[in-house]
């Protein structure tokens, strides 16, 4: 009988032991999916809001004209590709679009306003808890620098505006993510329009993502 007992309790304690496992296993794959998955699959969308400044740099060709920005985004973006390859470069592509403006702190002019495209790459691996990105892009960019102000570094009211950088997601839930970037951007008018000294500048911004 205690034999019987014995083997009844053993029997018992791995059928619980193996359920339990089951059970763990299984809501770690349900929060991973949930939280770190769905949002990079394959048409997935996500809505973005980073804001930051950007410090000019003097490439020596300026005259000592400085143009310091402060810019807000507002950003759609959509998953190109589900998330494909194995290391440090597994991840997948995105497009994204983008509507910016704020104010210019430091020197001529009051504002700059634009729209841009991005291509971006997310490093993505399932269980990652940073998920590291690159993306450029480029468009158009609204300001009233004018040329003398600004000793000919902007000629036109309307001119290009070029951008490149990497960021940092933090997944926070399913929904919402931690934003984090640093980059380069750059106004001109692709010599349209002399002089074209352009505007070069360096920041990051801070922010969130949410996906839908």
């Amino acid at each position: 009988m205690t034999k019987v007992l014995l083997s009844f309790a053993s029997a018992l304690t791995l059928l619980l032991s193996t359920a339990a496992q089951a059970g763990t296993e299984q809501a770690q794959e349900l929060s991973l999916r949930d939280t770190r998955v769905d949002g990079f699959a394959k048409g997935s969308l996500e809505l973005e809001n980073v804001t930051g400044a950007f410090f000019f740099f003097d490439r020596g060709d300026n005259g000592g004209s400085t143009i310091d920005l402060a810019v807000d985004s507002l950003r759609l973006g959509v998953m190109l590709s589900n998330p494909h390859g194995t290391g440090f470069f597994a991840g997948n592509s995105e497009f994204l679009g983008e509507v910016f403006g704020g104010p210019i702190f430091e020197g001529p002019g009051s504002v700059t306003a634009g729209a841009t495209i991005f291509i971006r790459y997310n490093f993505f691996r399932p269980g990652a808890r940073v998920i590291p990105y690159f993306q450029i892009g480029g468009g158009g960019v609204y300001t009233d620098i004018d040329q003398k102000g600004s000793r000919g570094l902007v000629s036109l009211p309307v001119e290009f505006n070029l951008q490149g950088g990497g960021g940092l997601r933090i997944p926070i839930n399913r929904h919402w993510s931690l934003l984090m970037e640093a980059g380069y951007r750059h106004i001109s008018n692709a010599s349209i329009k002399s002089p074209n000294g352009g505007v070069d500048s360096l920041g990051g911004d801070l922010g969130f993502g949410f996906s839908f």
